[in-house]
């Protein structure tokens, strides 16, 4: 089996709106739409639910409704304080009505430009590893800074990564690792794969795109429309 989570959990402040970027519009739809979309229309994905603040559930289902129909059977479910705990709400989600050894996809509700082959890969790459994470590699150098003012590490680039999501793990295990993390854990992890290496457990890396970007600022809208009219046209 497998499960996609998708995390729409942003109320937009880098994006400077009052409305929360995954309900911004790209070629006239939400980009939360676009996202789902990908999921939807996937002939492996069986189940999928969408993680967002509280507030925003009803709006959210009102939506998917809306796009998908009545019956679409995507779930809407309150996330938590961060992202850790949303992933926790999601994996203790699909762990009451899924085997542990479903394959649970997460992906970033505001990553609209995910394609067939990446999702394709995490899945087969997690039934092989147990953990994947979508990367591109690294283009310029990256600096690395311990107090934000002054540069303490250059890391070679060869072995510098961009990451992107989908992220995908086994749900079993991704469930035993974020109930048995501490708060301060859960406060410290930033996504799904570093909390597998927190555990020191491996993490394979999937190939990216380029194009698999995160709309985060205002110019990410007018550069998502390009990539639709480029890649998705």
């Amino acid at each position: 089996m497998v499960a996609a989570a998708i995390l729409a959990g942003g109320i937009g402040t880098r994006m400077g709106s009052h409305t929360p970027k995954q309900y911004l519009e790209l070629n006239k739809e939400p980009i939360l739409i676009h996202s789902v979309r990908a999921f939807l229309t996937h002939d492996r994905v069986d189940r999928i639910c969408v993680v967002v603040p509280q507030i925003f559930c009803d709006e959210t289902r009102k939506l998917l409704q809306d796009a998908f129909g009545a019956d679409c059977g995507i779930d809407v479910i309150a996330g938590g304080e961060n992202r850790s705990l949303s992933l926790l709400n999601a994996a203790g989600f699909f762990s009451r009505t899924c085997p542990p050894d479903t394959v649970f996809i997460t992906h970033d509700a505001v990553r609209p430009f995910i394609t067939k082959r990446i999702i394709d890969e995490n899945i087969d790459f997690c039934i092989l590893h147990g953990a994947v994470g979508t990367v591109i590699p690294a283009v310029d150098t990256i600096l690395m800074s311990e107090d934000g003012q002054f540069i303490s590490h250059v890391p070679p680039r060869k072995n510098a990564f961009h990451a992107q999501t989908p992220q995908t793990f086994l749900l079993g295990k991704m469930t035993q690792l974020l109930e048995s993390a501490t708060a301060a854990q859960h406060a410290a992890f930033t996504d799904g794969c570093s909390v597998f290496l927190q555990a020191g457990l491996p993490v394979y890396m999937v190939q990216g795109e380029s194009y698999n970007i995160k709309i985060t600022y205002p110019d990410d809208l007018s550069r998502g429309e390009e990539i639709l009219k480029k890649f998705f046209n």
